[in-house]
């Protein structure tokens, strides 16, 4: 066997066949290895890597990870969204929704997106200083470097960015959990949100990626089939 740290497979005289699939995070192959006795079956179980690659994006790799392929959506007027909101938002957060729409990933994050039902971003963003109580010690949008939510769980998660004067690529991600605790993730949506399905590492390891199942995209725009 091989993988992470694994054994060669090679054998003495090479890998003679090799045939692999590809189930959640690993990789399933069965070859056959030439080897001083003869022809050497063997079975290979490898984790597979989400890590970013040189011009591969966020968005590209969350589809890899969850066998997403329905085209972009592109259904999001982003300059009347982001004048209602009052202030730009992180264009990987624009990318993820214009390539998923509205849904759920693991059924664990649900994204709020401009226009939906129930989970409207712009409609979350100009209520959140009607609850402030509930988001101390931070301040919240529109205050300046106030919070502002773009994500939920059915687990009572909420998932805000903190913003601020910098680039909204820059703002870090802070989840609040039931308890009302605080965690800061200094990284943009897009890495967040691979690294929450995929990395079984603190700070991040959450729920998603302890399961040995498929990472999937739950669509509230498209019916099931």
């Amino acid at each position: 066997m091989g993988g992470e740290g694994g054994l060669p497979i090679g054998g003495e005289g090479g890998l003679l066949e090799l045939r692999g699939w590809v189930l959640a995070e690993h990789w399933f192959g069965y070859g056959v290895t030439a080897t001083a006795d003869g022809p050497r079956r063997v079975v290979i179980l490898a984790r597979r890597a989400f890590t970013r690659r040189p011009g591969v994006g966020w968005v590209e790799l969350l589809r890899e990870a969850t066998g997403w392929t329905e085209p972009d959506r592109c259904g999001v007027d982003w300059a009347a969204t982001e004048a209602a909101l009052g202030t730009a938002l992180p264009g990987d957060y624009k990318d993820i929704v214009d390539a998923f729409g509205a849904g759920s990933f693991d059924e664990y994050l649900d994204l709020l997106v401009p226009g939906a039902l129930g989970t409207d971003l712009v409609s979350w963003g100009q209520n959140m200083a009607r609850y402030a109580d509930l988001f101390r010690p931070y301040p919240v949008h529109p205050a300046p470097g106030g919070l502002l939510t773009w994500g939920t769980s059915e687990q009572e998660q909420t998932f805000h960015w903190l913003t601020g004067p910098a680039d909204p690529d820059d703002w870090p991600v802070l989840v609040q959990y039931p308890d009302g605790e605080w965690q800061r993730f200094d990284c943009g949506t897009g890495e967040f949100v691979l690294r929450l399905l995929t990395d079984r590492t603190p700070p991040f390891a959450f729920p998603p990626s302890a399961g040995p199942f498929p990472h999937w995209f739950a669509s509230y725009e498209l019916p099931e089939g």
